[in-house]
């Protein structure tokens, strides 16, 4: 009897440790409610709510283009269902309990702004998110909330959805993206369950000092509303360039590093500069992107980014689902042709190889299906890599 009520106390007391408080910073090192150091090791939610074509099986486009190719074909009404239904569906409770069951505590959720455009007449984007955050408290797993595409883009490539101009040379799209961190963080200060925010994916400035300004801006807002998260801050040139920063914008950060290595090179010898970010500046690195490769790179990534002499905060792998490429899938996406032929047609809109309102409508519907976590297929050879790794 005793042993049955010291375990139902050590379960009390470890799930509401997760909850207790926030995220914290002390010199290089994160460290949870306990004080045990935190090592976030996860996911992205990629194509979620931030749509990239090549996710979805097809090339790289943004999610505007999609969009406004879609409506061509269907409509406005249909399209915007379809685009509620991704924002409801493509990530669920049960992703969320299998990433936890992975033994994998965070999750990265990549977003456009756009989602707090009005869909219908009515705005979703708050209750997407408020959705995921509680799945994530459920089942204990952290939230790093990403702008992926900010108003105007915050990069000329497909992943920031770009317009024109774009955030670097348009100051309505500048207040615009600081307002909007402001009212996320206002929403989220007091949510132990989200450890930080990630205030710009891979951005590409204009002018040397433009990042760190942007930033700095950012984060005064932020802190007239929320003294409590971390502040997540990438780097110049796909999140690999951080010699901008001579000091640090805030006490409360860490920065976030990219690594892809496609074009070959050992991925132990491309982290050495940002290693050294960590031990010069005293700060938490983490790695909020990696992966899209073969197993053995991604098994000698892996051994890189948890090796102790580069003193990490954890990773977060690209991506939790996608339609199978020439990379392997964690969670493979099986879609039909049709779908592959409407979403490759929604990279150029043709007129000419259009695949006409009935045949897009059933494909849309098909891959509203396909989608569901229930119906993709695990890569055991990825997740066990993964698993080992994730509890080092």
């Amino acid at each position: 009897m005793k042993k049955t009520v010291l375990l139902v106390f050590l379960v009390f007391i470890g799930v509401n440790a997760f909850a207790g408080n926030f995220i914290r910073r002390d010199g290089a090192v994160l460290f949870d409610s306990t004080g045990k150091q935190a090592k976030l090791n996860g996911v992205n939610l990629g194509g979620w709510l931030l749509w990239e074509g090549w996710i979805w099986g097809g090339s790289f486009t943004k999610e505007s283009k999609i969009l406004s190719n879609m409506q061509t074909l269907v409509g406005e009404a249909e399209t915007d269902s379809f685009r509620l239904n991704i924002y409801r569906n493509f990530i669920s409770e049960n992703d969320i309990k299998q990433v936890s069951e992975m033994g994998l505590n965070v999750v990265r959720v990549p977003f456009n702004h756009r989602i707090f455009d009005p869909i219908g007449g009515k705005v979703y984007g708050w209750e997407i998110l408020d959705n995921v955050i509680a799945w994530c408290k459920k089942y204990h797993v952290y939230v790093v909330l990403d702008m992926h595409a900010a108003p105007g883009g915050n990069s000329p490539y497909f992943t920031a959805d770009p317009d024109k101009p774009n955030l670097w040379k348009d100051p309505q799209a500048k207040n615009k993206t600081i307002e909007l961190w402001k009212q996320i963080a206002a929403r989220y200060a007091n949510e132990t369950t989200v450890a930080g925010y990630d205030l710009l994916n891979e951005p590409i400035p204009t002018k040397g000092d433009s990042l760190e300004k942007m930033y700095e801006r950012i984060i005064a807002q932020i802190r007239t509303v929320d003294t409590n998260h971390l502040v997540i801050l990438e780097g110049g040139n796909f999140a690999k360039d951080f010699s901008m920063f001579q000091k640090l914008p805030d006490e409360k950060m860490m920065f976030s590093f990219h690594i892809y290595t496609w074009l070959g090179g050992e991925p132990g010898d491309k982290m050495t500069d940002f290693t050294e970010l960590g031990k010069r500046m005293k700060i938490p690195v983490w790695c909020g992107e990696w992966g899209e490769n073969k197993y053995d790179v991604v098994k000698s990534t892996l051994l890189a980014l948890n090796d102790k002499a580069n003193n990490f905060s954890g990773w977060c792998f690209w991506t939790w689902k996608k339609v199978l490429n020439s990379y392997p899938a964690l969670n493979q996406v099986t879609v039909t042709q049709s779908w592959i032929d409407l979403i490759k047609w929604c990279a150029n809109g043709s007129v000419k190889s259009s695949p006409g309102h009935d045949p897009a409508l059933a494909a849309m519907k098909e891959f509203e299906s396909d989608m569901l976590i229930a119906n993709t297929k695990r890569d055991e050879r990825l997740a066990e890599l993964l698993k080992d790794y994730a509890s080092w």
